[in-house]
């Protein structure tokens, strides 16, 4: 039996791989929980999004060219092991906020690749335009 443990599970080792792209992010009242590396918010919009998972030489992605919708989402994301991600937040002061436990009101992030760690959930997500495609 495997369990969650990385250790303990060879084919958990390398995880695959599970991004959230996007030309630009708004999100609002976004928090970042350095604990269990969480970043949420009470909605936003995406413009440009494109989510992707690849595993076994596969790749499926979602992608919409129109402006995305979401309500109250959190995503496991290691915000700071990817210094591209630091590179997109308009405000520098967003992220010291963010990494001091508080909270940004209006956060904008453009040019921005969330490698998401765990999962990602959200109350509603709306995506017009949507395009599934699986290489």
């Amino acid at each position: 039996m495997c369990h969650d443990d990385r250790s303990v599970c060879p084919w958990r080792r390398h995880p695959h791989r599970r991004s959230l792209k996007a030309a630009r992010i708004r999100a609002q009242n976004a928090r970042l929980n350095v604990l269990s590396n969480t970043l949420s918010f009470t909605s936003a919009t995406l413009e440009g999004m494109s989510i992707t998972r690849t595993a076994n030489g596969q790749t499926l992605s979602i992608t919409s060219s129109g402006q995305v919708t979401a309500g109250y989402t959190d995503i496991k994301t290691s915000v700071f092991n990817d210094l591209s991600t630091i590179g997109s937040f308009q405000n520098p002061l967003d992220l010291a906020t963010l990494t001091f436990g508080g909270t940004v009101q209006d956060l904008v992030l453009t040019n921005v690749t969330l490698n998401i760690d765990d999962s990602m959930s959200s109350s509603s997500l709306n995506i017009p335009d949507m395009q599934l495609v699986y290489q």
